[in-house]
């Protein structure tokens, strides 16, 4: 498999824009006009599809483990942590907080903003590693790039058998139905230039 994201800081830059990107787009999705047939807010804090697609996407055209466990832990690092800031923002500016400015609430939110983040940042970087080997070709490397296709596609059908029996997560639903979609497209496209 080709690889697209090297061992260099040039790289790991290009990771962090991917991760603030997909930062800002869960924050996007948090402040459109939600109601409960799209429901929007779902899809930035309860579907998984986008994460398991785009996450797995960098670590199988990285070109070592360590390059891999480096960038899911910058993706994802970097995308909880723009989230969970925000959250923190919002509160603040309703009042919530006994900050007075927006220093004093850096100061005294970044230790839990750095909480939140680093865990599941570690959590993905080791995952990371343990998918970095769907790059071989042996049967063990086959199963490994299924697996997030396999993910996506039973969050898929429960997201439409929510909107089937309850009329609700339709965004999430077709997000991750294109996701599915798309991975299975680029692994074969990869498979065919072989």
């Amino acid at each position: 498999m080709t690889s697209f994201f090297k061992d260099t800081p040039r790289s790991y830059l290009l990771v962090a824009a991917f991760g603030i990107l997909a930062g800002l787009s869960v924050v996007f999705f948090m402040i459109l006009p939600d109601n409960s047939l799209w429901s929007f807010y779902f899809w930035s804090s309860g579907t998984f599809g986008f994460w398991a697609f785009s996450t797995s996407l960098i670590v199988l055209f990285s070109e070592s483990k360590k390059c891999a466990a480096i960038n899911a832990g910058i993706y994802i690092f970097l995308m909880f942590f723009i989230t969970t800031a925000r959250q923190s923002l919002l509160v603040f500016h309703s009042g919530g907080t006994q900050f007075g400015s927006l220093s004093e609430l850096t100061v005294n939110s970044i230790g839990g903003w750095l909480a939140y983040s680093i865990p599941p940042a570690l959590v993905c970087a080791a995952l990371g590693v343990i998918l970095w080997h769907g790059r071989l070709q042996s049967a063990l490397g086959k199963t490994l790039r299924l697996l997030p296709a396999v993910f996506m596609l039973s969050e898929t059908a429960v997201l439409f058998y929510s909107v089937l029996a309850r009329h609700t997560k339709l965004f999430s639903a077709l997000s991750d139905l294109a996701c599915f979609l798309g991975y299975l497209t680029i692994l074969s496209r990869r498979a065919s230039c072989k």
